[in-house]
């Protein structure tokens, strides 16, 4: 089951997917503004700025942790995660 959600113009910008699994949604509860005072919205929604800058070269291989797959990743940029 997954959800198709209207996103916010910074959201679309850097292209990110519209769909999620319901397994990675949760409930909006807003939050209280005098817990956060210095808090602005574009570090909030910032993404950094490589976050889409980089692409997979290949996948070198991968290991199992806490039962999930772990992928060793070759990326363009020439570092090795």
């Amino acid at each position: 089951a997954a959800y198709t959600l209207e996103l916010p113009p910074e959201l679309v910008k850097r292209k990110l997917h519209p769909t999620f699994h319901v397994s990675l949604l949760r409930e909006y509860v807003e939050t209280d503004d005098s817990k956060f005072p210095d808090r602005r919205l574009e570090d909030v929604l910032s993404l950094g700025e490589e976050t889409f800058e980089k692409t997979v070269n290949k996948i070198i291989g991968y290991k199992w942790a806490e039962g999930k797959p772990v992928f060793i990743v070759s990326w363009s940029d020439g570092l090795t995660t």
